[in-house]
């Protein structure tokens, strides 16, 4: 029984044996491009300037995914964690944030305040909500968008 497995597993473990291998070579090369030492892993004062083994990071993952740019930092912990951050940045009392393809994903739902118990949400710092669902066309109603945006700035 454990043969008949082992078999049909086979194939399966030496593809992702050639994906692992192909992603490690393109980590190796990027590091090795960007010329990444021991020097890159010296103190730092914590204040981000000058620090050129943050900086090396960020050029190591822009090579690897092949981006203009990136930014690699341990305090940022999911994808939720940056979009709220970044919202947060800009976003100010009174401001609207408006979803214009419909409910956001899950997890979105409690930084914007409309699940949870709105503790730290944007809408417990006075930011706003309004949301436009998709056209029955599965596309942007670009006419309710207008209206809305007319609407709050008005």
């Amino acid at each position: 029984m454990s043969t008949k497995a082992e078999e049909i597993i086979t194939p399966i473990f030496k593809e992702l044996n050639k994906i692992k291998e192909y992603n490690q070579l393109k980590v190796l090369n990027a590091m090795q491009k960007e010329k990444l030492s021991d020097s890159h892993f010296t103190y730092s004062t914590g204040y981000g300037y000058g620090d050129i083994g943050r900086d090396i990071v960020d050029r190591i993952y822009a090579n690897i995914f092949n981006t203009e740019d990136a930014i690699v930092r341990p305090h940022i912990v999911s994808g939720t964690h940056a979009i709220a951050a970044a919202l947060q940045a800009v976003l100010r009392p009174g401001d609207t944030l408006m979803s214009i393809t419909g409910t956001p994903y899950d997890t979105l739902l409690k930084v914007i305040g409309i699940k949870g118990n709105g503790m730290g949400s944007l809408k417990e710092y006075g930011i706003n909500y309004k949301q436009i669902d998709l056209n029955e066309s599965f596309k942007i109603n670009l006419e309710k968008v207008r209206e809305e945006i007319k609407r709050i700035i008005l």
